[in-house]
């Protein structure tokens, strides 16, 4: 049976966050660029897409982290800037809030529900002709069943629905595009299998999976994916120039730290997300909220020498499909 690899926070990565982020808080920049809210556009070409989605937009919002770290008015930043956008259908990939994580002698974060209900406001908000969906990330399974179950009904009563191994079929002048959503992929409960299941052969089928690590199962599973929507990364919170990031929670390396990565005809598009983590500092790399534009076209490889800009995005050298 295939292992999933999970990338706990341990003493020595905490050290080296730590340090890290000592040394950008002494320099302030750290923390101006964790409230540094970018609104991210990317075009996103798939061979599969429907004619009748030609241009369709996607708002992407994760990793909001609704905490003491995170206020509500970042969150609602983050949702104004996606609305001014007039999405067509606005998709959420998850941790909406910060779990409890043992560091050392003590304990950090943990569910409060001031910021919750706070965070579940904002997404009120949200509206899409097409509709407003979600999945689940690692923190908010982390932060127990009870917490789990709270979110899944709040966002149901915010209009988001959300997908739980499963499908749902978006329609326009009679044809479809598939919306796929898995828990994540750290948990036990995470079927790809279970979201493909009753979807057409040789429909286009764009994927919601909190972590991209998810390509993994994708591969071993041979089943074509048109496009992954993830988070979980934040861009690495914490970038360094020509190193990259000195954290990443990914079995993949810097591969899928931030922006569209190609592996072959499948595209992967990870944002750096809304909120942060541990320390309220983002270096070389600013939050963001994006907005994907899709269109009919051949997937390109991207160049694996990508440049890291001064906010952090990697961008291809030859390839126009990622813009900032």
């Amino acid at each position: 049976m295939h292992t999933r690899t999970k990338f706990p926070l341990s003493r020595r990565n905490f050290i080296r966050l730590l340090v890290l982020g000592a040394l950008a808080v002494t320099g302030a920049r750290g923390f101006m660029n964790s409230r540094n809210l970018k609104l991210q556009k990317v075009n996103i070409a798939l061979g599969r897409l429907p004619s009748s989605f030609e241009g369709l937009k996607v708002g992407h919002i994760t990793d909001i982290h609704a905490s003491a770290l995170v206020p509500r008015a970042l969150i609602r930043e983050g949702i104004d800037l996606i609305m001014s956008e007039r999405p067509d259908v606005v998709v959420l990939t998850g941790d909406f809030v910060t779990s409890a994580t043992k560091i050392l002698w003590t304990t950090y974060g943990g569910f409060k529900r001031r910021h919750y209900h706070d965070c579940m406001e904002e997404i009120s908000r949200l509206k899409a002709p097409l509709g407003v969906f979600a999945v689940l990330g690692n923190h908010d399974f982390w932060s127990g069943k009870a917490v789990t179950e709270e979110i899944v009904t709040g966002l149901g009563r915010a209009g988001v629905q959300v997908l739980r191994n499963e499908a749902f079929p978006l329609e326009r002048n009679g044809q479809r595009l598939y919306l796929l959503g898995v828990d994540d992929y750290w948990e036990a409960s995470c079927d790809l299998g279970g979201a493909l299941r009753g979807v057409p052969e040789g429909t286009c089928r764009i994927l919601l999976s909190h972590n991209p690590d998810v390509n993994e199962d994708i591969k071993l599973r041979r089943e074509p994916i048109d496009c992954v929507l993830s988070g979980h990364t934040h861009g690495g919170q914490i970038v360094l120039p020509f190193l990259g990031a000195p954290y990443l929670p990914s079995a993949f390396g810097q591969k899928y730290r931030a922006g569209l990565v190609a592996d072959g005809e499948r595209q992967t598009y990870v944002s750096r997300g809304l909120g942060l983590f541990l320390v309220p500092v983002r270096l070389n790399c600013p939050a963001d909220v994006s907005l994907l534009t899709f269109h009919k076209g051949k997937a390109t490889r991207h160049l694996r020498a990508a440049l890291t800009g001064p906010g952090g995005e990697r961008k291809s050298i030859r390839d126009p499909i990622l813009t900032s």
